[in-house]
């Protein structure tokens, strides 16, 4: 054979590898959904319908974990959380009222978003952090499904303290200040909505009012604690609004409810002294190292 010979000679292309596994994964998912409602049509159990979901999901879980694959495992496991969700919500669970199965879905669901995080980093060594905050969001709605009234409160509650305790986490993981300090002003909205407006008390509106603005004060001051640990400087500019905010409000509650103003205010002035003692550790701990 000669050099104009090999020179004019092509290679055909073979065929390419994510068409490849993406017919194959097509075809999977085919196969199962048309043998679930041929079984279902003849069986009449009334459940196989809602086992498509999780099966693929399984499935695309299964090729994901053992090629190592994170889209698939994403996937399946988004999948597999979806299949239970509606198992425990269009399931054959009559104890349980809708609120509960509504709530037990949910947190399935939730589950699944957990399950991403820790298989990339079992299988990839590289963890993935955003799949938590989606998991936080929807395991606080379903928390609150179960065990509350289903006011709008318990919601506030709920998601903005669990939000805020996920981005502290991740913040302080991470050492992104960009979420500790949304962290920290979540971790006590929540509750400072709650204590003010969602508990039941004698004390009138302007005291409420004034409760909600000092505890506002204290997750300004958080930013400077936890900011300590990622930084050696001293970050003030989070006691500003915090002196402010805690001012205004403590003047809020004494003109509101002058008889216990005494008391709140050694209340939290005690959480101010936790607060100092914790961020003087911190001061200490970064000396040290």
């Amino acid at each position: 054979m000669t050099m104009s010979e090999n020179s004019t000679k092509t290679v055909t292309p073979g065929p390419h590898p994510i068409k490849h596994q993406l017919t194959y994964v097509i075809g999977l998912i085919l196969i199962i959904t048309g043998g679930s409602f041929l079984l279902e049509r003849y069986l009449q159990t009334g459940w196989i319908i809602l086992a498509i979901t999780p099966v693929v999901g399984f499935a695309l879980l299964f090729g994901g974990v053992t090629r190592r694959q994170r889209g698939y495992y994403i996937a399946g496991s988004l999948l597999l959380a979806l299949g239970a969700s509606l198992f425990f919500f269009f399931g054959r669970t009559a104890a349980w009222n809708w609120t509960q199965k509504l709530g037990w879905g949910i947190l399935a669901f939730a589950a699944g978003w957990l399950l991403v995080t820790i298989l990339s980093l079992t299988i990839n060594r590289q963890v993935l952090l955003w799949p938590i905050i989606p998991a936080a969001i929807l395991a606080s709605i379903g928390f609150t499904f179960l065990y509350t009234t289903l006011r709008l409160l318990d919601f506030v509650l709920y998601t903005a303290t669990t939000l805020g305790l996920v981005f502290l986490a991740i913040g302080l993981y991470r050492r992104w200040i960009g979420f500790i300090i949304p962290g920290s002003l979540l971790v006590t909205t929540g509750p400072a909505i709650y204590q003010a407006w969602g508990t039941s008390g004698a004390i009138s509106a302007l005291a409420k009012t004034g409760s909600m603005l000092v505890i506002l004060a204290i997750g300004w001051g958080l930013i400077t604690v936890f900011s300590r640990v990622i930084t050696d400087k001293f970050t003030w500019w989070p006691l500003i609004p915090a002196g402010i905010l805690a001012m205004t409000g403590w003047g809020l509650y004494i003109g509101g409810n002058p008889d216990n103003a005494l008391g709140f205010i050694g209340n939290t002035g005690s959480i101010v002294l936790i607060i100092l003692g914790i961020y003087l550790l911190l001061l200490r701990h970064g000396i040290s190292r």
